[in-house]
């Protein structure tokens, strides 16, 4: 099991499909689990759509738990998933713009008072 590390990206087959994901054999006796979330970077509700058995795709080994079970990501090894998903990170929320919100609906429910009563006074 030395190819299959945590991290490493491996070719494995498609052995079986259930809804909630695929088994893919990754080394010989080493059948590992792509949940159905990480098959594609959209949303998969039919994982017949995306996957067949028997069908070869590239794999990243996300975790080897200490029973020996695999967890094995499809979209985790495609190299612009991991620019995205570090691009999601650093950009990081306004923490201001709540305030400067608030700020800019006060001023324009003043100016909206202000028309309407200029527009009262003229009728």
């Amino acid at each position: 099991m030395s190819a299959v590390t945590p991290g490493s990206i491996v070719t494995g087959k498609v052995v079986r499909l259930h809804d909630f994901g695929a088994f893919v054999e990754v080394a010989p006796d080493v059948t590992g689990l792509v949940h159905i979330s990480e098959v594609h970077k959209d949303f998969v509700d039919n994982i017949h759509a995306y996957l067949t058995e028997g069908q070869d795709v590239t794999v990243k080994v996300v975790a080897i738990k200490d029973d020996g079970r695999v967890d094995l990501s499809i979209k985790r090894a495609d190299p612009s998933w991991e620019e995205e998903a570090q691009r999601r990170q650093s950009t990081k929320p306004d923490k201001e713009f709540n305030s400067r919100l608030r700020k800019f609906m006060h001023q324009s429910d003043m100016i909206q008072g202000e028309v309407r009563r200029r527009k009262r006074s003229h009728q």
